[in-house]
């Protein structure tokens, strides 16, 4: 029997990660020393911007973060319910599937909106605990000192490090499964699943 061949293996999608070799902490503090020595008496730039760098690392709250996806998609529900004249689209007598197939319809503008309302809500926030200001400034101050492909170079290695799973994909990736979840639930009137009710009588509209 032939073995099946697929396009793409779904299962490792979900698994794998774009970055295979990252570097090491080694390497990272290796490069940091070779900087250092760089900027000679200005050394105690670096360590103050890797001192705010390591600060703003610290914010990172994945716990909070499933929790703001709940939020988002809470506020989001409430706005449907609050707006009868967008459920009234729907053919279906279930209040929960109107509301649902209102998920579906909308799914672009409220991953986008969401998103944006998130970026902007934390940089707010981070702003309050990690001065961004003073991080982009000691930057500068760096670059005055060393050429910018070595610092960029170094960035590069700090963020594949330290930051392999950026927080906005993953508040996205958050949001997209608990839109997936209205998708797979069911609709108590036909015990279909809402994503098969959307196909039959929405599937054909085109986004604008």
């Amino acid at each position: 029997m032939e073995k099946a061949v697929f396009i793409i293996d779904i299962f490792q999608a979900f698994l794998s990660h774009n970055d295979e070799n990252p570097p090491t902490f080694s390497e990272i503090f290796h490069s940091a020393a070779a900087l250092k020595h760089a900027l000679g008496t200005k050394s105690y730039l670096l360590d103050h911007y890797l001192s705010l760098f390591f600060r703003l690392t610290a914010q990172i709250d994945f716990v909070a973060l499933q929790d703001e996806v709940h939020q988002a998609m809470g506020d989001v529900q409430r706005s449907f319910k609050e707006n009868p004249s967008l459920l009234s689209e729907f053919p279906c007598q279930e209040p929960a599937t109107k509301i649902n197939l209102c998920f579906l319809r909308q799914a672009d503008s409220i991953l986008e909106q969401v998103r944006k309302d998130f970026l902007r809500e934390k940089t707010f926030e981070w702003n309050a605990a990690v001065d961004l200001i003073e991080l982009r400034q000691t930057e500068q101050k760096l670059m005055e000192h060393i050429s910018k492909e070595p610092l960029e170079a170094f960035q590069r290695m700090l963020l594949r490090r330290f930051l392999p799973c950026p927080l906005a994909p993953l508040f996205s990736q958050g949001v997209l499964v608990e839109i997936t979840k209205r998708f797979l639930t069911r609709d108590l009137e036909t015990d279909q699943e809402v994503f098969r009710l959307f196909l039959k009588t929405f599937g054909h509209e085109k986004s604008d």
